[in-house]
């Protein structure tokens, strides 16, 4: 779209005050550009180390599951690696989304995500079968052995239930996911891509 529309969703006093709660719990490793609007539980939140989760304004957290028009199957979930940072755009909507960032995750502005989907910038374990087996058994590892890589995910992106994103991934503006999809190679801007692994199904042309 050439023209910038302006976003018609209120925040509330209650929506105002569940975001200072929510700097006050996690200080200045949360930072929000305005307000955010947290509907149902708080969003579980885990920023160890130097990492940071950073919110553009009225951006939705939605893990409201007795009231949503969706079908909410988990919490609102971000994570982050001792040094990970997750950076999310203004107006986009998480509803009962989970990203976990050891690098970066970075999503643009008007993105909606929907429930189940899972964004995932690391391999959680290394791929080594002996390094495996001594993290199985309790021995301590080092994590720089384990792969991680950014994702980019753009503006206007429509991601459906169900996705798995996984690292070194970007996803262009306009672009749509289809329920269910597992994203393992980059997806350029304005097209539709579905399936696991995900491929291309058509162009998007704007209406």
């Amino acid at each position: 779209m050439n023209e910038e529309l302006i976003n018609q969703r209120t925040i509330s006093l209650g929506q105002k005050f569940r975001t200072f709660l929510l700097k006050l719990k996690y200080g200045k490793k949360i930072q929000t550009n305005g307000f955010i609007r947290i509907m149902g539980k708080l969003p579980v939140l885990k920023v160890p180390g130097s990492s940071k989760i950073i919110l553009g304004n009225k951006v939705v957290l939605n893990s409201d599951a007795k009231n949503s028009n969706t079908a909410l199957t988990y919490n609102c979930t971000l994570v982050c690696g001792l040094t990970g940072v997750i950076e999310i755009g203004n107006n986009t909507m998480l509803n009962g989304v989970s990203i976990t960032a050891y690098d970066k995750v970075t999503i643009g502005k008007n993105c909606q995500i929907a429930s189940c989907t899972f964004i995932a910038d690391t391999d959680f374990h290394p791929i080594h079968p002996a390094t495996r087996e001594r993290e199985a058994n309790g021995y301590k590892i080092d994590f720089n052995q384990v792969n991680k890589k950014g994702i980019t995910i753009g503006n206007n992106v429509w991601i459906g239930w169900g996705c798995i994103i996984l690292k070194g991934v970007t996803i262009g503006d306009n672009s749509i996911i289809a329920a269910g999809s597992v994203v393992l190679n980059d997806v350029p801007a304005n097209v539709l891509y579905a399936g696991n692994p995900a491929t291309f199904k058509k162009s998007l042309v704007e209406v």
